[in-house]
Formats: C-alpha cells, structure tokens, sequence
C-alpha cells in the first residue's frame, strides 16, 4: 500500500481507547492538528497520498487481493473518523464549587442540585459534609451551561449560572442579621444580579404584588417593564465583557420564562376570581385578552424547559387553560380534589399541551412536588408514579422520583402497623390557646424543644426521619417536645395520622387561626412564615434561641442546646 498501513496509525501512540495517532504525528503525516471542523480536510489529504502512492506503484494482483486492500482502507478511514471526532470533542466538562461557610453556627452539611440533560431538577438534590473550618468542595460533570443551587438547610442559600470548565468560588454568611451568598468566579457581577431575583423553590411569590389589580393590561405592561428591567441589565454586562456570551443566552432565557410564568400565573389568579363571582361579562374581557398573550408556543420548542422556571410556566399556562375552557367545571374539580383523582386528571390535561422531553420533565417534576408536599400522602401518586415509570423506563428522573414516593409508601406500612404510645400527649384544650405565651405556659418550668410544621410540608415530613437522633438528645438534657402543627392548610385527620405513623413522642396540638396569626407575628418576616420553624424555649417561658438547628444538623443542635440554656 505505499506505506499506508495500520502500523501507520498504530505504532505511535494509543489514544481514546483505540490505535490512533496523538497531534505531533498527525501533524508530522497530514500537517493537520485534529479537529472536528478540519476532518474534511484531513480526509481529503489522506485520500490524496493513499491514490498517488497506489499511483506509484501499478497493481497485477487479482481483483479480490485489490478489494481487500480497498476494504482496509475503509476500515482504517472508519477508525480514523471515529477516533478524530472522540478526540475533537474532548473538552472539559467538569465543574468545581469551592465554598466557604462562615457566620453563626457551621453546618456539618450543605445541599446541592446537579442539572439533568442540562435541565434543573430540584429532585435531583446531594448533599455533601463540610469540614471543621466550613470549608467544602463540590464537582459536577455536564455539557451545556446550566443551573446549580446550593442550600444551607434551614438557614441560607443562593443559585449559580455554571459553565462546563469553570471554577467557581462561593462564600456563605450565617449571620443572623445579614445572610449572603457572595460569589468570586466568572460571570461574578452576573451571579450577584441574578441571585437578587427570586429563587425557583418558591415558585410564585413575585405574583403577590399582582393580587389586587384587575385590569389585564395594566398587569402586563406591569410584567413586561420588569422583563425588559432585568433583561436590559444582563445586556448592559454583556455589553461590558463581564458576562460570557453563554451566560448572558442562558440569563436572558431564564428571565424570559420567569415572566411568562408570571404572566399566566396572574392570568390565571384573575380569571379564577371571577369565575368565583360569576362574573360572566368580565370572565369574557379577560379571556379575550390572555387568550392572545398565553400560548402553548410559549412553552414548547424553544429551550424553556432549561430554566428553573420551566416547571412554574407550564403549570401555571396548563391551569389557566383549565380555567378558561368551556368545560370547566369547578365542582368537578372540587370532587376530583376530594377523592385523589386530581393527580391523574392533571397529568391528563399536560398531555393535551406538551410532548417528547418537556412532557416528561414536566411530569418528573410534578410527581416529585405532589409526592414531596402531599397534604394526605394519596395512595394515588404512588399510582402516577407506577404509570410515569411504565411510560418512560429509561427516563433519569425515575429514580428521584422513587425516592420520594418511597416515604408515602412506608407512611402508610408504619400507619398500618402502630401502637398505641403513651409519650405522644395532645395539650389540654388546645383549640381554645389563642397566643403562643398562653401555650408556652401549659409547660412551663420545662425547657422546651419547638417543632413548628404543617402536614403539607415536605421538608418538615424530611425531619422526622432523624426522630430517633432527635429523642435521644433532647431525653438525655431533658427536654420536652412540642409539636405545632398549623391549622391553616393542614386536615385534623391527617395530622392524627401523621403523628401516629411517624410516632411522635412529644406534646401536640393542631393551631386555631389566631394562634397561628399570633406564631407569624412573632417569629415571621413581614408575614412570611418558613417551615419548618424550630425553637428553644427555658424554663421560665423565654425563647432563648428562635431559629434553632434542624434534627438533621443534630451535631450543632446539640451546641446550640449548650449554649443557650443555663445548665
């Protein structure tokens, strides 16, 4: 063959697995350094010298010696493409978050989501120990640039806009009076604007501010300066060079579902209090209106489902198509609600808007929340699990998806199976203690752990999982528990049910709605309430820590108990 052969591509070197040359011989045969956009060229070279020194040399074999050549050299050309394009794409992909703790009261623990197929999956949440100085470090493997979230559970946190091959340095301050998520990596003034934004775990709070407008146009215009507001702001970096091209695609993306989001959220509150009202006149201007802004375009085919948003969008537009059919009917829907059909008739109604790989985020995401936040722990998700599975077995999400049914299903094994437990007590009278004073009394000259939460409450239902930690600190510095289940959201049968399968030992009651009102005003921020809420209260009735560690930190729950008490 002229001096082609598979020794030429083979005695050299071995990369990527196979016999291939490494750059300096490929440059030193084909004066060509690999790439993907030069493989055209390259084979074009390779082919030129393989013809001139078949040229060279006349063949007298026989025709099938000369069809075993020719097939050699399809197979070397085979080899050679393969080997160029795994080589060519060769970039690095891996991420690095090197964070630092510092403030009141080092978590031995931080909490981290990692994108799937780029996409942010809050159900796709690690978590990773610090070391004794705060210090952690965090490393995810992906392709596109995407979203990545780091808690502190219960105390701070902050998102990061991150890129293949990038370092990024955060620091997070536990100060009681000033939280912060400070970060120093590229893209850093972007980082610190965005993470001035609402965050995705709280979905719909930015449509608070909508509540008490009734005009539809005024309400978009309202959106649309806010859009063109943060928007303008990712422009004027890029502008700056102090944003990449990458970030500033995925910022302007993300902003733009935000407020779509937003916009059918609104839409859809408004639209839902007429429809209470009957107002059929106003019901009809509204529709009219949204109808030509709210469109399934919107949400399909465009990347969306790249956005923490994504999720809130598609929920928010599927829901207000609910809403502005014909055939709505809300009776139906109440019906549905009370007998755990809800879970299916939703799926359904995704179905009629959404396909492929949004379709199945969308559903992921929406078994993982209403398994994650049930209010009665409905058999019936576990059932829209099984069906999920079924439609998508090879699906990435079927594993998170499986750990969150998982507690529902034990919940009702463990229901099925408890006894009776003298250390679960209900306080006397407790639907008539208005204020959280006259409830601390019942038990004063006991110090006194709080456990604030709702049965609805998914990270409240995650703490009872380190019951057993929690018992056996609290027993061993005699301390008593109390458990305040809010009224509010929270059915009284689910809560005895609750109690009983997680078995609860400790003091309970279910708040009445000024109880309630009174906690809020006590311990929340301008009306905002997080569960769940831990407390720790002396002997005397005093409040001596209001925002205690979790059950699941119960090592600096433990320093906490220390050092606030007088032992």
């Amino acid at each position: 063959m002229g001096g082609i052969s598979v020794e030429y591509f083979s005695r050299n070197s071995r990369h990527c697995g196979i016999a291939l040359h490494t750059t300096k011989t490929c440059i030193a045969h084909c004066g060509w350094i690999p790439n993907r956009n030069s493989l055209q060229f390259a084979i074009f070279r390779l082919r030129r010298k393989i013809i001139a020194d078949f040229g060279n040399k006349p063949y007298t074999k026989p025709l099938p010696h000369i069809m075993t050549k020719m097939r050699t050299i399809t197979i070397i050309f085979t080899i050679l493409i393969f080997g160029f394009i795994s080589c060519s794409i060769e970039k690095k992909k891996e991420i690095t978050i090197n964070g630092q703790i510092v403030g009141h009261g080092n978590p031995d623990k931080i909490e981290f989501t990692i994108p799937i197929d780029g996409k942010w999956f809050y159900g796709d949440k690690k978590s990773i120990t610090t070391d004794s100085t705060g210090k952690f470090q965090i490393k995810i493997d992906t392709d596109n640039p995407s979203f990545t979230t780091i808690y502190v559970p219960g105390k701070s946190g902050g998102i990061l806009l991150t890129e293949p091959g990038q370092t990024y340095n955060v620091n997070i301050e536990l100060d009681k009076e000033r939280k912060s998520f400070y970060i120093d990596s590229p893209n850093s003034n972007g980082q610190r604007f965005y993470n001035t934004l609402p965050a995705p775990e709280f979905h719909m709070m930015g449509l608070s501010e909508f509540y008490n407008d009734s005009i539809p146009e005024e309400i978009s215009s309202k959106i649309n300066s806010l859009r063109e507001s943060e928007i303008s702001k990712f422009h004027e970096l890029l502008k700056k060079k102090e944003i990449s091209k990458d970030f500033h695609q995925l910022a302007v993306l993300d902003r733009e579902v935000y407020y779509s989001a937003l916009e059918a959220g609104a839409a859809s509150i408004l639209l839902q209090k007429y429809l209470n009202e009957k107002e059929s006149l106003v019901i009809d201007s509204l529709k009219k209106f949204w109808n030509t802004k709210l469109k399934v375009s919107n949400i399909i085919g465009n990347d969306s489902d790249r956005s923490p948003w994504f999720y809130t969008l598609a929920s928010n537009f599927i829901r207000y198509a609910q809403l502005s059919s014909e055939e709505f009917d809300p009776e139906i829907l109440k019906k549905k609600y009370e007998t755990g059909d809800i879970y299916q008739y939703n799926i359904d109604e995704a179905k009629k808007y959404l396909a492929g790989e949004e379709l199945e985020y969308y559903l992921a995401s929406y078994i993982y929340y209403e398994s994650w936040q049930t209010k009665d722990n409905s058999k019936k998700i576990i059932g829209a699990y099984e069906n999920f599975r079924k439609e998508h077995p090879q699906s990435p999400y079927n594993e998170y998806l499986e750990a969150s049914i998982k507690p529902i299903v034990t919940f009702h094994k463990n229901l099925k199976n408890a006894k009776a437990n003298e250390k679960i007590e209900f306080v006397e009278n407790y639907e008539e203690i208005d204020t959280f004073k006259d409830l601390i009394s019942k038990l004063n000259g006991k110090k006194v752990f709080v456990d604030i939460w709702g049965t609805w409450c998914a990270p409240c239902k995650k703490e009872f999982e380190h019951k057993k930690s929690l018992e056996q600190l609290l027993n061993s510095k005699e301390i008593a528990s109390l458990y305040i289940c809010e009224g509010k959201n929270s059915k009284e049968k689910v809560w005895h049910e609750m109690i009983k399968s997680y078995d609860l030992e400790g003091y309970h009651l279910l708040t009445n709605e000024k109880l309630l009102t009174d906690i809020i005003n006590e311990f929340g921020n301008n009306g905002r309430f997080a569960y769940p809420r831990y407390l720790l209260v002396d002997e005397n009735g005093k409040v001596v820590n209001g925002e205690a560690s979790y059950p699941s930190q119960i090592i600096q729950l433990e320093k906490e108990i220390n050092e606030n008490y007088v032992w």
